[in-house]
């Protein structure tokens, strides 16, 4: 009896992961012809599902109504042929590029189409559209779609969504969907990088730090324009598991691997970057209460923020420079020196300093201690 179980549960398990594998789309039948819901460039419309069709067709009427709501662009616009019919008569037609047919959630990029002027022209889903869905099984009514493996316009399709959800923050939608392509063996340096990014920012360090480890071991010689990013995220990743020294190491290699320049004589570009890494060193040396280390690094990281912005020290006294982040740094310097370095001087320097960038907690401290934070002009 337990093995009959065991049995009849493997054989759920094996269903329901093929289901999963699968989308099923519910077509509808009229007059003979299957009609599937889509999307064209945000307008929903019916369109016959014809596999004897080479293109996508839409009517001049629809052509329209997207032109006019800006959903399709004179750049869409590719020129003239002629086009056969069913029936097989010649028309003339329009070639264009539909940048986007959604159809139950799967994005369809970039798809060839044509217009055809008449005031009974057939919306018609062709080859040029069915091809980008994969493999596709017709079952009575319903049209069923493998998901497991991704062709080209569909990896293509998945990492635009994946870039869309890095830019949003979303990194474990991005995990899922990086993972898929993983399994396929369709891995790319890029996919590799934005893995390991993403299970750092997700605070998985562990698993960051494997697919950092992996990609140092496979791109760091062929591909190494990521590779001072791999080494901050190494950094990022150690400092979350409280490995402070080993964190130190790698964002002192990512720095070196940017520049070894003076500040003054590092490209903007380069200094921004500086910035964030060096107030990344600087919070780890804070973490693990090497203050006047930290202190330096914050001091450091405001430099290239400077440099960055392209104002210098004179603006700062001045009251010229209102950034956030050189408040923040600037007034973590003072606060460091007031509690645990017992530097009292240092510290209202640096507050009058954060306080000019336009810090509400320097300008409170300022206040409070009555130290005059005005503009040094």
């Amino acid at each position: 009896m337990i093995i009959k179980r065991s049995f009849i549960f493997i054989v759920f398990i094996i269903a329901s992961l093929s289901c999963f594998c699968q989308k099923v789309i519910q077509l509808t039948k009229q007059n003979g012809v299957y009609s599937i819901p889509c999307s064209i460039n945000g307008i929903k419309r019916s369109l016959i599902f014809d596999t004897g069709a080479s293109t996508v067709t839409i009517s001049m009427k629809l052509a329209n109504l997207l032109y006019s709501m800006g959903k399709l662009k004179d750049a869409d616009f590719k020129g003239f042929g002629r086009s056969q019919t069913a029936s097989g008569h010649f028309v003339n037609n329009m070639s264009i590029v539909l940048r986007n047919i959604e159809i139950e959630g799967l994005h369809l990029k970039n798809v060839d189409a044509v217009i055809i002027e008449g005031q009974n022209v057939p919306l018609l889903l062709g080859l040029s559209a069915i091809q980008k869905l994969g493999k596709i099984t017709l079952s009575g009514n319903k049209l069923v779609i493998d998901t497991s493996t991704l062709d080209n316009h569909r990896l293509s399709s998945v990492r635009t969504q994946i870039e869309s959800h890095l830019k949003k923050g979303e990194y474990r939608e991005a995990i899922l969907l990086l993972r898929k392509i993983e399994k396929q063996e369709e891995f790319e340096e890029k996919d590799l990088f934005n893995l390991a990014q993403c299970y750092c920012y997700s605070k998985d360090y562990n698993k960051s730090l494997m697919y950092c480890q992996q990609w140092m071991g496979t791109y760091k010689v062929t591909n190494s324009s990521h590779e001072p990013d791999v080494c901050y995220l190494m950094g990022l990743s150690y400092m979350g598991l409280k490995s402070h020294f080993d964190a130190d190491n790698w964002f002192a290699k990512a720095i070196k691997l940017i520049s070894l320049d003076a500040v003054e004589q590092t490209s903007r570009k380069d200094a921004n970057t500086l910035s964030y890494y060096y107030n990344q060193k600087a919070i780890n040396y804070l973490e693990a209460k090497s203050y006047e280390n930290s202190v330096e690094a914050f001091d450091i990281a405001t430099q290239y923020r400077m440099r960055y912005l392209g104002v210098t020290s004179e603006d700062l006294c001045a009251g010229r420079v209102k950034d956030k982040k050189v408040g923040i740094w600037l007034y973590s310097i003072s606060k460091m020196n007031a509690v645990f370095l017992h530097n009292k001087e240092a510290a209202e320097q640096y507050a009058i300093l954060a306080a000019l960038c336009g810090n509400l907690e320097a300008i409170e401290f300022c206040n409070h201690f009555k130290l005059d934070y005005s503009p040094r002009l």
